[in-house]
C-alpha cells in the first residue's frame, strides 16, 4: 500500500503534499497517510479526502495517526 508520511511537515506543506498525493493516487486506493497524533493534521487530510469523495479511517483502533484512504 502506498503511503505518505507527514511527520515534521508544516500544515501548509502537509496540505500541498497531501493534495498532490491523493490526486496522483486517486485510482490506486487504498493508500495511507501518516499524520501522527496531530488532530489538526488529521483534519487537513480528512478535508482533502472529502473533496475527492473518499473515505478516511484509522488504520487500526490503536494507531489513530495513520489514516487509510479508500
Amino acid at each position: 500500500m502506498k503511503s505518505l508520511d507527514l511527520h515534521g511537515k508544516s500544515y501548509e506543506v502537509a496540505k500541498d503534499l497531501a493534495t498532490r498525493f491523493i490526486d496522483s493516487n486517486i485510482n490506486n486506493t487504498p493508500f495511507q497517510i501518516i499524520t501522527g497524533n496531530s488532530v489538526e493534521m488529521q483534519k487537513i487530510v480528512k478535508n482533502i479526502a472529502d473533496k475527492y469523495k473518499l473515505t478516511v479511517e484509522p488504520k487500526t483502533y490503536y494507531n489513530l495517526g495513520c489514516l487509510v484512504i479508500k
